[in-house]
């Protein structure tokens, strides 16, 4: 997410100064649904965290496992239906 934020970034700046017009960005359907999954995923481990007394399961590195995995599976459909 990092990368991909700095890479839109610093090339759309230098985009700009260039040519001193907007850098059109068309948001890819994978993009939304991995960018959408990510922050879901981080607010929830953000939530669970502190209730769980700062603890982090087993039961949680495998939800976080499988949510990753279904992320994908979502990912991989959608590229191949369009």
């Amino acid at each position: 997410m990092l990368n991909i934020l700095l890479g839109i970034g610093i090339s759309g700046s230098y985009v700009i100064s260039q040519t001193g017009h907007p850098y059109e960005l068309k948001i890819s359907t994978t993009l939304f649904v991995s960018s959408f999954g990510l922050l879901f995923l981080l607010a929830a481990t953000l939530i669970f965290i502190p209730l769980n007394n700062y603890l982090l399961t087993r039961r949680w590195g495998i939800l976080l496992i499988a949510s990753y995995a279904v992320i994908m599976i979502i990912n991989v459909v959608v590229e191949l239906k369009t």
